[in-house]
């Protein structure tokens, strides 16, 4: 399983598209929560500039989450 887009949405959320065309929405807010040297992450413009490459979205080399904790924590969408 690959990723294929991420979309930054609202609260937090990242709309995650795999290659088996199942959709995940991931709350990052909650992983913040958890992980508080994270925080860099609710500042919007900077969360907006999220990318991926693989099994792998991130915002640079000190933040980022994998595949795995995506799909055991995410949600869903179809």
């Amino acid at each position: 399983m690959k990723l294929i887009n991420v979309v930054p949405k609202d609260n937090y959320i990242l709309r995650i598209f795999l290659d088996d065309d199942s959709i995940i929405d991931f709350d990052v807010k909650a992983e913040l929560e958890r992980i508080p040297c994270y925080k860099r992450l609710y500042d919007h413009t900077f969360f907006k500039t999220v990318g991926f490459k693989n099994k792998r979205i991130y915002w640079n080399d000190q933040y980022d989450f994998h595949l795995d904790q995506i799909l055991e924590r995410g949600k869903l969408v179809s």
